[in-house]
């Protein structure tokens, strides 16, 4: 395998092209990053598919990062012992928009999927010490004998049985995997 050769991974043979991206990381804090990804022009092709197709926005970047020692055995002479389709890193962007472009590139700002398809994450509101699940529904999973009332007081009168909606309520029921909180989150940040 030589510099500037095409590639094939997991059966698939990837043409060299030439692409610069920078600013991909990882990062749990703050904002989420914007790397970019500059492409060449060859033909014109990237400004045609500018023009025809919106700037390309919403177009889905596949980003895949492979340690050439376990690229399949194809691409050596000698074969490759190490070839192992599982050790890839891959990670998806959309295309924000098109800051750039001339005869020679084409400069993208990429976003993560999440900021640009509307979800709001989380998909509930997180609340520390109260549970959000109807008590005896699906999510809250306890179908057994009436425990408690809604203050936790002990009773065996199906009449009277509520949960208190904290982890408590949860407790008396041996349910507290199904707690509908998120307990390690604190009400005030410190």
């Amino acid at each position: 395998m030589k510099r500037g050769e095409a590639v094939t991974w997991q059966g698939r043979k990837y043409d060299v092209y030439p692409v610069d991206g920078c600013g991909f990381e990882m990062n749990g804090k703050g904002a989420a990053a914007r790397p970019s990804l500059k492409v060449s022009n060859l033909y014109g092709m990237v400004t045609g598919m500018v023009e025809d197709l919106h700037s390309l926005v919403g177009a889905t970047v596949i980003r895949r990062i492979v340690y050439a020692r376990f690229l399949d055995a194809v691409n050596f002479q000698s074969g490759n012992q190490e070839a192992d389709p599982e050790q890839e890193s891959v990670s998806r962007w959309v295309i924000e928009q098109c800051s750039d472009l001339t005869a020679v590139s084409a400069t993208f700002v990429l976003a993560t999927p999440t900021e640009t398809d509307g979800c709001v994450f989380p998909g509930r509101i997180m609340l520390a010490n109260t549970c959000t699940w109807i008590y005896r529904s699906d999510e809250c999973g306890y179908t057994g004998p009436a425990v408690a009332d809604e203050f936790d007081n002990p009773t065996a009168d199906p009449a009277k049985d509520a949960c208190s909606r904290c982890a408590r309520g949860c407790a008396l029921r041996n349910n507290t995997g199904n707690f509908g909180g998120f307990l390690s989150i604190n009400k005030l940040s410190q």
